[in-house]
C-alpha cells in the first residue's frame, strides 16, 4: 500500500496503473489483483487504514490539563503530526477531489474530529470560567483554521518558501490562547 500512496501522491489516481503499483511493491500484477481486485479497492484500503489509524480522542483526553495554552499546543502538535504523517494521502485527496469527492470528504474526517474535540474542550473551559464566553465552535474553528492553514501553506509551498518551525506554532498558539483567556 505504501508504494501505491507514493505513486498516487505524485501522479494522481488515474495516471497510476496496476502494473506500476505491482512494480513499485515488487510483486506481480496478479498478486495485486488477487489481493485487492482493483485499483480503487487499493485506494479504499489505504483510506480505511488512514482514517482509523490514530485514536486521536483517547490521546487528547489522556493529556488534557485544562491549562489553555498547554492544551491547545498539545492538540495542535498532534494535529500537525497526523497531517505530516498522512500528507501524501491528503495530496491524493486534493488531486482527486473532483473525480472522487467521497475520498476527499473521507480524508477530511480527521479535521472534523479535531474540530469537534476542540469545540467540546472550549465549551468545558467556558463552563470552568477559564475562557471568554462565546460560541465554542467559532473559537475552535479559529484555532483549527490556523493549524490547517499552516499545514496547507507548508505543503503547497514546500521547496518554495522556508519551512516554519515548531516555535511558530508555539508563538501562534500563545497569541490565540491570550485572546481566549478570561
Amino acid at each position: 500500500m505504501a508504494a501505491t500512496v507514493e505513486l498516487m501522491s505524485e501522479k494522481g489516481y488515474k495516471a497510476v496503473t496496476i502494473k506500476e503499483i505491482a512494480a513499485a511493491a515488487s510483486v506481480s500484477e496478479m498478486t495485486v489483483f488477487r489481493t485487492f481486485g482493483s485499483k480503487k479497492a487499493i485506494l479504499e484500503a489505504i483510506l480505511q487504514n488512514y482514517m482509523f489509524s490514530t485514536p486521536i480522542e483517547q490521546i487528547i483526553r489522556q493529556n488534557i490539563t485544562y491549562e489553555l495554552e498547554a492544551d491547545l499546543l498539545m492538540i495542535s502538535k498532534l494535529y500537525h503530526d497526523v497531517l505530516k504523517r498522512d500528507k501524501k494521502i491528503y495530496l491524493i485527496s486534493v488531486m482527486e477531489r473532483k473525480t472522487m469527492p467521497e475520498i476527499h470528504r473521507g480524508v477530511h474526517n480527521n479535521a472534523v474530529r479535531f474540530l469537534s474535540i476542540v469545540t467540546e474542550y472550549l465549551k468545558t473551559m467556558q463552563e470552568k470560567g477559564k475562557v471568554v464566553q462565546g460560541d465554542p465552535e467559532i473559537q475552535a474553528m479559529t484555532v483549527m483554521k490556523f493549524n490547517y492553514g499552516k499545514f496547507i501553506a507548508s505543503t503547497m509551498l514546500e521547496g518554495i518558501v522556508p519551512v516554519v518551525g515548531e516555535d511558530h506554532i508555539e508563538e501562534s498558539i500563545s497569541i490565540l490562547a491570550r485572546g481566549l483567556k478570561m
